[in-house]
């Protein structure tokens, strides 16, 4: 049960409260904390009434986040907050998979000392974090820390939106993955740290496929209880 309230999430986001991308901010966290429920409906009036904010910019924050696949509009019934099938979390993180390890090859001449750092420093923080949407966060850093060399940023930014689209289960799905998740982390950033290319695309395409596994079996157990 998730205790937090739209309102809550709002007073801990700084920013232009009345800006589309604020907006869609708060909400976007609101669906991964469950706040915002896959499946159901989003009162627009109500949700505008509950942020203070007007009824334009807050349909122009839910059209972003149906460039993001998490809502979708179905005609005069309006906004509802989408679900993800286990075929779409299966074909995200193959593109994920694709993408990322494309851009590990390409970033990895330029690789630093300082990025490593800043990598193990994060995997630290990661670690320690108790926070499931703080800990994605951390991830997503993690991850990109290492690609950034590579000069892609269209690349980068499909990473980041095929990323939002899984990772919205991260809060019921984190606790059953999350030990051997940091177990690879440490394995990928080993991997770089001694230099060695195809040991770091390795360890980073095992651990993508490992987290593409582990939500699959997870969304086909809760699937199966929900059919009990």
């Amino acid at each position: 049960m998730n205790n937090r309230t739209i309102e809550e999430l709002a007073g801990r986001m700084t920013g232009d409260t009345s800006a589309p991308h604020h907006i869609a901010n708060v909400l976007r966290e609101a669906i991964y904390r469950g706040i915002l429920e896959e499946g159901k409906p989003l009162h627009q009036t109500q949700i505008a009434h509950r942020l203070g904010v007007s009824p334009i910019p807050l349909r122009e924050a839910l059209r972003l986040l149906e460039t993001e696949g998490l809502v979708e509009f179905r005609g005069y019934r309006g906004a509802f907050v989408t679900e993800l099938s286990l075929e779409e979390a299966r074909e995200l993180y193959e593109m994920v998979a694709a993408l990322e390890t494309s851009l590990m090859r390409i970033a990895f001449p330029g690789i630093t000392r300082k990025i490593i750092q800043d990598a193990r420093e994060v995997l630290e923080k990661m670690e320690r974090e108790q926070d499931c949407i703080r800990w994605r966060d951390l991830n997503f850093l993690f991850h990109t820390l290492f690609y950034e060399p590579a000069d892609r940023p269209l690349t980068l930014d499909m990473v980041a939106r095929l990323r939002q689209r899984t990772d919205r289960t991260i809060r019921t799905h984190l606790g059953s993955m999350r030990s051997e998740s940091e177990r690879q982390h440490r394995d990928i950033l080993e991997a770089v740290t001694a230099g060695d290319l195809e040991r770091s695309v390795f360890a980073l395409a095992h651990h993508l496929a490992y987290t593409s596994n582990d939500l699959q079996s997870w969304m086909r157990d809760e699937q199966s209880g929900r059919k009990r």
